[in-house]
């Protein structure tokens, strides 16, 4: 088949770890030092084919002095990575300085046709490249999370913050491999506004070692959600975790015992409340209570921000029958999806207070404006960031970002629209909150990405009126 006959149809998705890399200043070393330039190419060439070899990679493209490589093992492509910079550092090169490469590593689906690799992860790969340094390797949040446990002797990885990328819609989650043998003046992002084959630069920059710097959720909280991810853990393990902090061991317990679930007998115990609420449901409950202990501000009222996630949880968990979806799932990624607004509120809050200023009707559309327009990112930008640091399942972590643009959410395109019908029916049902004029353009699309109708928005929106009593009522237990 000629290329002119391939089509999309011919493609396979694959998911793969791209290893981009590209000698810094190549262009003006052959200009001045041709004679030098191929002989350590050459030697070039054999150390980066030798690195990629061991550690099983495929090298799909060359482009001048450019490796582009896929691994199926994201550990591999560290260690090669890892090799390559190592062993270049330790060459004797022919030319008067010596060859400094940089490397990019993205893990994610790619189309492979022909040989070749097409699609949005290798345009952030190469994009990510562009704004690294020759002897710099950096990764992406998708490929940190693979290698956190892999790291060779010696080695570890700082994180970089988040970078806004040319042509990309949304900042990437940037970290920095730290190896032996890295010179210090690397340490940090450089200038990308100079010369050295950088095509692009970073819009904005979102630094969590500075003003964002992101919190933790309190050690027990994140005991216990490592523990209920275990599939062979079960309810008398969560309880053994949680005894350890009887304040959390309280207020989950008033949570369980409230309105909002409406039992007719009392949950005596958290491994009882596990059993009859199940782990997911548990789940949303312990980080709701743990993060409204850790996060709180001397100025701003959160109350407003956790009834219109606890309204937003329940309106998906209503609408989650009528697309064949956990109701569980559901109210857990709606009780998270607003995380990045919480951050917001806690790191910056004098500046936060101008978002709610800049959005006094307080809409969805209006607060990521005005997010915008202050910080250059979004709550959706942050909320990622954060549910990876907290290594929340992906499913959550895509309903974090995407609520609002779930045409970029790819698989979880569904649940995305989901979580953002439930989240503009809050907007719309709740005292106080109202949606924009131009959400039902946004209303109309989301009932149709989920196959339901008005009566279906009807419906939500009387539910959610009748549920306020219960809503205030979770609320009331987590203070």
């Amino acid at each position: 088949m000629g290329p002119a006959e391939l089509s999309l149809g011919d493609a396979s998705l694959i998911t793969v770890t791209f290893l981009f890399t590209d000698i810094e200043g190549s262009t003006s070393l052959w200009e001045r030092e041709s004679k030098a330039m191929r002989v350590a190419l050459q030697r070039h060439n054999t150390l980066l084919a030798a690195a990629i070899a061991r550690h099983h990679g495929y090298v799909f493209k060359t482009v001048g002095d450019a490796f582009c490589v896929t691994f199926d093992d994201a550990a591999g492509a560290l260690h090669a990575a890892s090799q390559i910079q190592e062993s270049l550092a330790a060459e004797k090169w022919p030319t008067k300085e010596g060859l400094r490469v940089r490397i990019a590593l993205h893990t994610g689906p790619a189309y492979l046709c022909d040989g070749d690799y097409f699609g949005t992860t290798v345009n952030r790969c190469a994009r990510l490249l562009a704004v690294t340094l020759g002897g710099q390797t950096l990764l992406t949040s998708p490929t940190e999370a693979l290698v956190r446990e892999s790291l060779t002797a010696g080695s570890s990885l700082r994180d970089a913050g988040m970078l806004r990328l040319r042509d990309l819609p949304h900042p990437m989650h940037v970290f920095q491999l730290m190896h032996p043998g890295l010179s210090p003046n690397l340490f940090e992002l450089g200038n990308t506004s100079g010369s050295n084959k950088l095509t692009t630069e970073p819009l904005a920059r979102f630094r969590p070692v500075d003003l964002y710097e992101v919190p933790t959720l309190p050690s027990i909280v994140m005991q216990a959600l490592k523990v209920m991810q275990d599939p062979n853990s079960g309810a008398a393990a969560v309880e053994r975790v949680i005894a350890h902090d009887p304040a959390i061991s309280a207020k989950l317990l008033r949570v369980a015992n409230s309105a909002f679930f409406g039992f007719s007998r009392r949950v005596s115990t958290i491994s009882e409340a596990v059993r009859v609420l199940g782990f997911t449901n548990v789940q949303g409950m312990i980080i709701s209570v743990g993060a409204f202990d850790a996060f709180r501000t001397e100025r701003l009222n959160l109350m407003d921000f956790w009834k219109h996630s606890i309204a937003t949880a329940t309106a998906a968990r209503f609408l989650s029958p009528a697309v064949d979806c956990s109701p569980d799932e559901a109210f857990m990624a709606g009780l998270l999806h607003d995380i990045g607004k919480l951050i917001f509120a806690i790191q910056a809050e004098p500046v936060y207070h101008q978002v709610l200023a800049r959005a006094p009707a307080k809409t969805a559309m209006a607060s990521l404006e005005a997010e915008r327009t202050l910080f250059e990112f979004t709550h959706p930008e942050v909320g990622e960031m954060v549910a990876e640091r907290w290594d929340l399942p992906a499913r959550y972590v895509a309903a974090i970002a995407h609520h609002h643009d779930p045409e970029a959410a790819g698989d979880e395109r569904a649940f995305c629209a989901l979580i953002g019908l439930a989240d503009r029916a809050t907007y719309a049902a709740l005292p106080g909150q109202q949606a924009p004029a131009e959400d039902d353009a946004e209303r109309t699309a989301l009932l149709a990405i989920l196959g339901l109708s008005p009566l279906h928005w009807d419906n939500c929106q009387q539910h959610l009126k009748e549920a306020q009593p219960t809503i205030e009522a979770f609320l009331g237990a987590i203070r």
